[in-house]
């Protein structure tokens, strides 16, 4: 088969995201970190300082996409028909002839590629592995195909049969597997009182959702909930400092805020403080 299997369509890219990346950071990074030493050195003026990092970042960003585009769409639509990474790994863009793409194909897909292909835990790239022709979704919708260098035009681009169990298991699996590792990472990047925090917060949500009240205060876990006639409350002691502070959430509200106990922090859980 001429086509690129997707581990070889893989390396390219991971090898392409390296090269594209590379010039924007070395201008740009250095900057960040300077803006970042200075704003944390002069509160006076953070606000300023803090315009300033974000319109930094922004420009970081964009330059980033537009280097990237043209890397791409320049790349693919020229006459070896493919990126640094794609050469490494001896695989080119074709179009529905076998010939070359011209730059506005190429942009359309890199577009494509950029922004649908993502979507839903990268199934849009999953696909490449078990559809008809190895295609990926931006390939379906620029009508183009990845495959081996030596492939001339003309040469018959041969059907392939589609795997749609084992696209529909791996997708599943992956959407499963990137839901777990999103929720571990969250966990594990909360402070102790932010979990302790969020705990509290859903557990006033389900009394809201009951809406039959407290009629008695309940202690869990260290957490004393109660109702009073403005609201839910949940006096929660902070596992760091042995401090208290309140969460509150007001009848009609579905949103807890925070109530700063004496010498209690609002700051350290995450939650605004209540207005």
């Amino acid at each position: 088969m001429p086509y690129s299997g997707f581990f070889r369509r893989a390396i390219a890219l991971i090898i392409d995201v390296i090269i594209v990346s590379l010039p924007a950071m070395f201008v740009f990074a250095p900057m960040v970190a300077l803006q970042t030493v200075v704003l944390q050195a002069t509160p006076s003026s953070s606000t300023v300082q803090t315009s300033l990092l974000g319109a930094t970042i922004f420009s970081w960003q964009l330059v980033t996409l537009v280097l990237a585009w043209l890397y791409f769409a320049c790349w693919e639509s020229g006459a070896k028909q493919s990126t640094w990474g794609k050469r490494i790994m001896g695989i080119k863009v074709v179009g529905e002839d076998g010939g070359r793409i011209g730059f506005g194909r190429a942009t359309a897909r890199f577009f494509c590629k950029s922004i649908l292909s993502p979507i839903f835990f990268q199934i849009g790239f999953i696909m490449a592995a078990f559809t008809n022709r190895k295609r990926a979704l931006h390939d379906m919708i620029a009508e183009t195909y990845v495959v081996k260098k030596d492939f001339e035009p003309g040469q018959e681009l041969p059907e392939t049969k589609t795997r749609w169990l084992w696209l529909i298991l791996v997708c599943v699996l992956w959407g499963l597997f990137s839901l777990g590792t999103g929720w571990v990472t969250s966990r594990l990047t909360l402070s102790p009182t932010q979990v302790v925090a969020n705990n509290a917060a859903g557990r006033l949500s389900n009394f809201v959702l009951d809406g039959r009240g407290l009629r008695t205060p309940l202690r869990e876990e260290g957490v004393t909930y109660f109702y009073n006639d403005d609201g839910y409350r949940a006096v929660v002691v902070d596992p760091v400092t042995n401090n208290k502070f309140t969460l509150f959430v007001k009848n009609g509200a579905t949103q807890a805020c925070c109530e700063a106990f004496p010498f209690g922090d609002c700051a350290a859980t995450g939650f605004d403080e209540c207005k």
